[in-house]
């Protein structure tokens, strides 16, 4: 073949086109993470026990750090755990040095996640590998090794994959492959005798990004809202009144840089986690330092962590110091209260929990009964002492900047109930006020006149020391309740509001002669100093469409006494520009939502209703913006199930367990009316599930599940089974039999064509189905787990292809209707908690399910084998799924983070049409186009180019899902093109036609 000569015309040109060809390809297909070079290994976490504290650790009681020649180490007896929570890891090397006790046997556990886990056991008699896959599921002696001396040795445990290798001293003792190799988990050492273990000078090695777990495909859209969660604290930057933080106890805390208007989560840093899937950051309260504003402390609920930030809240440390060690759970941190002379000096206000004193939790009238601790730490977060402990929790902390020895603690809440007291006379207990005139080395009840002493919120007036207001009240224990004020620092304290759980009291800064007080059902103002109060809003006091709950802080604006925050217990922000007369919502971005439901409007995909703890949402925008529907006369929280009709999408059911309501909409979610379902006559019973029969509109089932607070349904409590309504939902009957009639149901699922055949997945009776309607039901067995289900999906276009997911017990799918059952979860954690199941309405081959504890899978072969989803999922505890129609847009409802969004096409959804109450008019009307002309693009803009239907796209196999990159798809076009232009401009050369 004849070499091309750059120096022709022809060679240039074609070199010219293979140039922008592959330009062009380079821009259509970016660079995939999966082609980029690995990063070198580095180490990842080391720890030598130095410190008298291991704040990265959580000790179970027989773990703690013992001195030992040369230093210190860490020493562990009797069964028990140390747990590492900086990371979670998939292939690393572990490294260590041990020293066994005689007759000490030790575990070294990795990868652990859930009751997933490996194990190498070491003692002096051998050295072996065993891996657990369920709760009470193991596979022993995997491989061995003979045992160690009781002598230090180095120990290097590689994972890689699916090889485990063991190197005791610098030699290879143990090396195992396993065919189904578990994914990334946590690294905890497990004493198993007396006899002691010690550890010492621990290092993690590998790669960056091993404690990340990274897919390819397309990523999840964290949207922000709806707004929801278990809110805590709001403060405003003293400097900079436009910078607002906030916390929550399930996403962390929240940034605002433009006065509340948009939030953004900051907690880099932050290690500690707790929930389902381990992903929540359990951050309650947050105080700035008043000296140095770019200091802020933050303390978690429940896993007993400090952490400090120097930098405004954009990178945190730990500064729990030797408190974790006392405590590694069961301590919530509730207010922090910096020295106003030194930044150094912190005092720290705690709830310490029952279980976390007395081995098992006390359960009062209706809430858990707690005691309090307060510590002080004199050098900025190193080391920390007790300096009062007593009989209910510790919430603020005053300290009078006039005279820094004097100092107040408030003690107690409205949902927890002190441990003194007595659940069976009725008698509250409780501490109420501590004053110390010692700098808190000896504390004193100042409680003269307080006579309820459940104060769960307290505020110094801002030039007066001496004046201090209290808010008082407990849901069990409200006698009394209501706001104190004392003008003569806690000698005695007057009643001026009565009546009321107060949940928050404050003065406004830049004029203390306005105060403000507000409770779950209304908002108070006073303007003479708290000595009288109006009502300014309430009951139901909030935005429309929005229960607020319990607004468990305020704060004044430094600019402006008549605005006002208010972050509420069951979640968002909220601001009043009006004295508190009237309420936003201030909470776009930031959310802790946990969403029971999400369904998808089935003609526009940009349409979704979600039914949350914090209330019943509507976006019309893919999720960008949120609106409450929650109105009268179901104004609440507690939301759990919400259904379309497909045939009339304004037509709506929902099921609320505030009060066991279910109601309909006919206009959207506009307005709302309560059905007489019978649901409610059942004490602790919910609507947990609603759906309508996909072809007839008129038949909807309503199923049920008990729970142990309203938020809280338990799998072991009994339902009332299941209500089907004939007139799509105006009235109820129960469809039970006897098999039923007490099944706590969490999924449905109703033949395609026959609105009479329907399957539930029942969390205490296991798979059921019936063919008429739910006057009969049967129990599918045949191959199915004896624990209970939780979802179930048909297939469309093949309704005998079902999906059942179970609680801990993975997937199962059938090809006969349900008569028999194969195990179906290749590719997801065997003991997965399967919580949703959703087949692609366009590609039914195409089926996603959601796992509380790892997040989303999909599977490509109808639910034969699974992949994990979760790209830009950042929690991963789902407990719904919804697709939309065209299959481009797949939303995930999280226990913690609220909605989520993949757009499987790579596009955000169209936006549909705005919410409207009834006699409000669209005030954007498009105007009219010529018939069957297309819309044009605005002066300056160029015409769009031409979108392929989704209908065409699966004709074609197309590219509105994940897959091939189209230019890849277009490559061979593309080349071929590039010769047949080289070609004919080599004709056009020998004709003498050349043109440039």
């Amino acid at each position: 073949m004849q070499a091309l000569s750059l120096s022709t015309p022809v060679s240039r040109l074609f070199l010219l086109c293979i140039t922008i060809f592959l330009f062009i390809m380079l821009a259509v297909c970016p660079a995939s993470p999966a082609f980029s070079q690995d990063s070198p290994e580095s180490l990842l976490y080391t720890q030598d026990f130095e410190q008298d504290y291991a704040p990265e650790w959580m000790f179970e009681t027989g773990w703690t750090i013992v001195p030992v020649e040369g230093g210190h180490a860490l020493s562990g007896t009797g069964h028990a755990w140390a747990k590492l929570e900086a990371g979670t890891w998939s292939n690393f090397r572990l490294k260590f040095r041990i020293h066994l006790a005689p007759g000490a046997s030790t575990h070294i556990n990795i990868r652990s996640s859930g009751s997933l886990r490996y194990f190498f056991g070491l003692n002096q008699e051998g050295i072996y590998l065993s891996k657990q896959t369920a709760s009470d599921t193991f596979q022993g002696d995997l491989a061995s090794a003979p045992g160690l001396s009781s002598s230090w040795h180095d120990i290097e445990i590689t994972a890689d994959g699916g090889t485990l290798i063991l190197s005791v001293d610098q030699q290879t003792v143990l090396t195992y492959s396993d065919p189904e190799t578990l994914g990334a988990g946590r690294i905890a050492f497990e004493s198993l005798t007396q006899p002691s273990t010690l550890i010492d000078d621990i290092e993690i090695w590998g790669r960056e990004n091993e404690a990340v777990e990274t897919t390819t495909g397309p990523a999840w859209i964290r949207t922000g809202g709806p707004l929801g969660g278990l809110g805590y604290d709001v403060r405003i930057h003293p400097l900079n009144p436009d910078r607002v933080y906030v916390t929550d106890a399930w996403a962390g805390v929240f940034i605002s840089e433009n006065g509340g208007q948009t939030w953004h989560p900051s907690n880099e840093g932050i290690t500690t986690r707790k929930g389902d899937s381990q992903d929540s950051i359990p951050i309650f309260c947050l105080t700035i330092d008043p000296l140095h504003s770019d200091t802020i402390w933050v303390g978690t609920e429940h896993t007993a962590h400090i952490f400090k930030s120097t930098n405004g809240g954009e990178l945190w440390t730990d500064a729990t110091g030797n408190i974790r060690n006392q405590f590694f759970q069961g301590l919530t941190f509730r207010g922090f209260t910096v020295h106003p002379e030194s930044s150094d000096i912190v005092y720290a206000a705690a709830e310490l929990h029952s279980w976390a004193n007395g081995g098992e939790p006390r359960q009062g009238r209706e809430f858990e009964m707690v005691e309090g601790i307060v510590y002080r730490t004199t050098n900025g977060g190193g080391s920390w002492e007790e300096v009062w402990r007593g009989d209910n929790l510790a919430r603020y902390i005053w300290i009078n900047p006039q005279n820094p020895d004097v100092l107040y603690i408030s003690t107690g809440i409205f949902d927890r109930e002190a441990a003194n007291s007595n659940p069976v006379s009725g008698s509250p207990g409780g501490e109420g006020i501590l004053k110390s005139t010692d700098g808190g080395q000896t504390w004193q009840h100042a409680n003269k006149g307080l006579d309820n002493l459940y104060v769960g919120s307290l505020f110094m007036h801002p030039e007066n020391p001496d004046i201090l207001l209290a808010g008082t009240g407990n849901n069990q224990y409200h006698e009394s309740n209501g706001v104190y004020l004392t003008t003569d620092g806690a000698e005695t304290w007057q009643h001026v509001l009565p009546d009321q759980n107060i949940e928050s009291v404050e003065f406004a800064e830049i004029n203390p002669s306005i105060a403000y007080a507000g409770s779950a059902d209304a908002v108070f103002r006073s303007e003479d100093g708290g000595e009288t109060w109006e009502q300014v809003s309430g009951p139901e006091w909030g935005p429309d469409g929005v229960r607020v709950g319990f607004p468990i802080d305020f704060q004044v604006d430094r600019r402006d006494p008549n605005r006002l925050f208010a972050n509420a217990y069951g979640g968002g922000n909220f601001v009043s520009e009006d004295g508190g007369r009237t309420w936003e919502a201030s909470s776009k971005g930031y959310t802790g939502a946990q969403i029971r439901a999400v369904t998808v409007h089935p003609e526009q995909p940009g349409t979704i209703f979600a039914a949350a703890r914090s209330g019943l949402f509507l976006s019309t925008n893919g999720g960008e913006d949120w609106t409450g529907i929650s109105f009268p006369p179901v104004k609440v929280m507690e939301w759990n199930a919400v259904a379309l009709n497909p045939f009339d999408p304004r037509h709506i059911l929902a099921g609320t367990n505030w009060n066991s309501d279910l109601v309909f909409s006919t206009d959207g979610g506009a307005s709302w009316r309560l059905t007489n379902s019978g649901i409610g006559e059942n004490s602790q019973v919910g609507v947990s599930v609603l759906l309508f029969a996909p072809s007839d509109p008129e038949t909807a089932y309503a199923a049920t599940a008990g729970y142990y607070s309203a938020g809280s349904f338990d799998p072991s409590t009994p339902g009332a089974g299941i209500h089907v309504s004939h007139n799509g939902g105006n009235t109820w009957n129960s469809a039970n039999s006897s098999l039923t009639r007490e099944a706590n149901i969490r999924g449905l699922a109703v033949h395609p064509e026959d609105p009479n055949r329907v399957y539930a997945a029942s969390t205490n009776t296991g798979l059921l189905a019936t063919s008429d309607g739910g006057k009969n039901w049967t129990q599918l067995q045949n191959g199915l787990p004896v624990t209970g289900s939780f979802s179930i999906a048909i297939q469309p276009g093949n309704p005998d292809r079902l999906l059942a997911g179970f609680l801990r017990g993975g997937l199962f799918s059938s090809s006969d209707g349900g008569s028999s059952w194969l195990a179906s979860s290749s590719g997801m954690p065997p003991e997965a908690f399967v919580t949703s199941i959703i087949f692609d309405p366009v590609s039914p081959s195409v089926v996603y399910a959601s796992d509380i504890m790892s997040g989303v899978y999909r599977s490509q072969d109808s639910g034969e084998t699974w992949q994990v989803f979760n790209n830009g999922l950042f929690t991963r505890a789902v407990n719904a799924l919804a697709v939309s129609a065209d299959g481009a847009h797949l939303y995930a409802a999280t226990e913690g983070e609220g909605i989520y969004r993949l757009d499987l096409n790579g596009e955000p959804p169209e936006e549909g049409p705005p919410f409207l109450l009834p006699g409000e008019e669209n005030p954007a009307e498009e105007e009219p186009q010529l018939e069957g002309a297309p819309p044009s693009a605005p002066e300056g803009e160029e015409e769009p180019e031409e979108v392929l239907s989704s209908e065409t796209e699966a004709e074609t196999g197309g590219s509105a899902k994940p897959g091939l990159c189209a230019g890849v798809v277009l490559f061979p076009v593309g080349i071929a093109g590039v010769f047949q232009l080289a070609n004919r401009v080599k004709h056009q050369l020998k004709s003498g036609q050349e043109k440039w």
